[in-house]
């Protein structure tokens, strides 16, 4: 048997019509239960279903295993596992969910804490390519891991966006931690409120906007001032109409105005008990269309064209269950694209759409 690295995976990830690049084992690796070429079958599935009563796994090769973990075959929520511990995606959300629910915020909110998590972050960044980055933020996430994967998306978001923007590492790394930091305050918001499964009231809201005071409030004296002003900032808008100071224009600074498209970028995509997560496509349009007021213009349009760019030639699964290639999307249609199946080429409609945007594995 090859020396070549072996990965359990369970039977029931196979399906009828599979071709294998490879030879499979059984759950030990010790015995070789179909070889290289041969077409899976409802036969042959049923007969490794059931031939080792509990035991359900089977045994292939790493690449196999990445292969068929990336195919629309395999349950959707089995695929954004694999793909959030490929990237190390899980283990940072545990970072940062074990460093927000302590309540002893002297101790560890500080430069020096969150050094190697931003790190982390930013080495992602360059280690991944961005869509594979995106397919994990763009994933539902349940109700009590919204804080924590919301500060890690709006980091992973305004690394990227610092990145498009050509500023220097250092303010990558600024930005990266400004993400990670900038929801700080909600940790002083009562639990009942931050994650109640509904919109919350006039006097919950209230209640709500003060988080970037607090944030402010937690930050200052231990760190930077342009993440002290992101994170009380990133609700501001530039026509004066945010909370909690109130300010516009040239007030409102760089930091906070790339905050404020992650975050509403991350809000919009995520799924809420009230409403459904939106595909990145659509928001895309929301944004073109303006339907966020008071953000910075050219950083939108900046943000927008990068996209683009990052989703156009990427693998989708069209509302029939094909795959097909995403070759163009329109500037002010971002949510029909132009998709290529084979030699059919066309934009698509409300009855042919993206369902789902692949990762790249």
């Amino acid at each position: 048997m090859s020396d070549r690295k072996l990965q359990s995976l369970p039977v029931e990830y196979l399906w009828d019509g599979l071709v294998l690049k490879d030879d499979i084992f059984n759950h030990t690796g010790a015995t070789l239960l179909l070889p290289k070429g041969e077409t899976i079958t409802r036969e042959k599935l049923d007969k490794l279903m059931g031939f080792y009563g509990d035991s359900k796994n089977i045994m292939v090769y790493e690449d196999t295993y990445l292969e068929i973990m990336s195919d629309e075959h395999v349950p959707i929520e089995a695929r954004q596992k694999f793909t959030e511990k490929r990237v190390g995606y899980a283990q940072l959300q545990q970072n940062v969910g074990s460093l927000f629910h302590r309540t002893d915020h002297e101790q560890w909110l500080s430069n020096e804490q969150m050094e190697p998590l931003t790190r982390a972050v930013a080495g992602k960044l360059q280690n991944f390519d961005p869509v594979t980055i995106l397919s994990c933020i763009n994933f539902p996430r349940p109700m009590d891991e919204g804080l924590q994967r919301h500060c890690l998306n709006v980091a992973f978001l305004n690394g990227m966006q610092a990145g498009w923007l050509e500023l220097p590492p250092d303010d990558v790394n600024t930005l990266v931690l400004a993400g990670l930091l900038h929801d700080i305050g909600k940790t002083m918001i009562p639990e009942e409120i931050l994650d109640a499964p509904r919109r919350l009231t006039e006097e919950e809201l209230e209640i709500m906007r003060r988080h970037p005071v607090y944030s402010d409030e937690l930050l200052r004296d231990k760190f930077d001032d342009n993440i002290r002003r992101a994170a009380r900032h990133h609700h501001e808008k530039l026509n004066g109409k945010g909370y909690p100071d109130g300010i516009m224009g040239d007030e409102i600074g760089l930091y906070a105005r790339i905050t404020a498209i992650s975050d509403i970028y991350d809000a919009m995509v995520s799924a809420r008990s009230y409403k459904g997560a939106r595909l990145p496509l659509d928001v895309f349009d929301m944004f073109y269309e303006e339907e966020f007021d008071g953000l910075d213009r050219e950083l939108v349009m900046n943000f927008l064209k990068n996209m683009r760019a990052e989703y156009t030639n990427r693998t989708v699964i069209m509302s029939n269950g094909e795959r097909g290639t995403i070759r163009f999307i329109p500037i002010n249609d971002a949510d029909h694209p132009i998709i290529m199946q084979g030699d059919d080429i066309r934009q698509t409609d409300d009855t042919w759409y993206c369902k789902e945007i692949l990762p790249v594995i």
